[in-house]
């Protein structure tokens, strides 16, 4: 008899139910028995029964919640090893709709609606996941600062990364098509030198920028002013370029 997928949903199995009665008894009884859990209507897991816990991750579970989802942001960072914080009680996913909030297993998944479909990886057939590419997920987490675990867990992903592939965060810079991204990739990817970014990326970036001072990550009060990007940064109480 053939091993049930960790997680599964009827069309997955149907081939050994061609009858959907026969599929809904057997469920039954597993969950009755404990031996599989509903982890929302439609799909089901494989429960392990030496931890009374799925066999699935988070990051597996937040991949199969619709045809359509994957997750980015902290939760691609934490993925691709690059996270300090582990945020093991909750998980943003991007899908097509935005849903209310859903609890399994300890864990809060919440959705976040995805409008742009560049750098998806499929990998359900071999790990059980779509996330984004790392060069997505870096400008996604410099987009929003808060899904992306905060400036400081950002910029450690920056320190700890390999090689990026600038071409691919061309494209996803000029798809947000937002000028404070651009000060902020700028700004940022300068500040990292070992990711070796080429000079045509920074001319890109200043010309995007437009003369608007922005806050990165603080609010007003002691900052200090990164001319170059126009950006006010915390003073950290090194000398400062300007004081705002």
């Amino acid at each position: 008899m053939k091993v049930l997928p960790i997680l599964f949903t009827y069309k997955d199995v149907e081939d050994r139910y061609p009858n959907p009665n026969g599929f809904y008894s057997f469920l039954k009884r597993s969950i009755k028995n404990g031996s599989i859990k509903q982890v929302k209507k439609g799909l089901y897991a494989l429960v392990d029964p030496s931890t009374g816990r799925v066999y699935a991750d988070k990051f597996q579970i937040a991949s199969r919640l619709f045809d359509d989802s994957y997750f980015s942001y902290h939760d691609a960072l934490e993925y691709y090893g690059l996270a300090t914080q582990s945020f093991v009680s909750q998980v943003t996913y991007l899908t097509h709709v935005r849903v209310n909030p859903m609890e399994f297993d300890g864990v809060i998944y919440h959705s976040k609606v995805g409008k742009c479909d560049l750098e998806i990886r499929d990998f359900l057939k071999e790990s059980g996941v779509r996330v984004v590419s790392l060069e997505r997920a870096i400008v996604d987490c410099m987009d929003n600062l808060h899904l992306g675990g905060g400036l400081e867990e950002v910029e450690l992903a920056l320190e700890a990364c390999g090689k990026l592939d600038f071409d691919r965060v061309v494209r996803l810079l000029e798809f947000y098509d937002k000028s404070f991204l651009y000060q902020k990739a700028g700004y940022l990817f300068e500040k990292h030198p070992n990711l070796d970014a080429p000079s045509a990326f920074f001319e890109l970036c200043l010309s995007k920028i437009g003369t608007k001072k922005a806050y990165l990550d603080c609010a007003p009060g002691k900052t200090r002013l990164i001319p170059k990007w126009n950006l006010l940064i915390r003073n950290d109480g090194g000398a400062p370029d300007e004081l705002f």
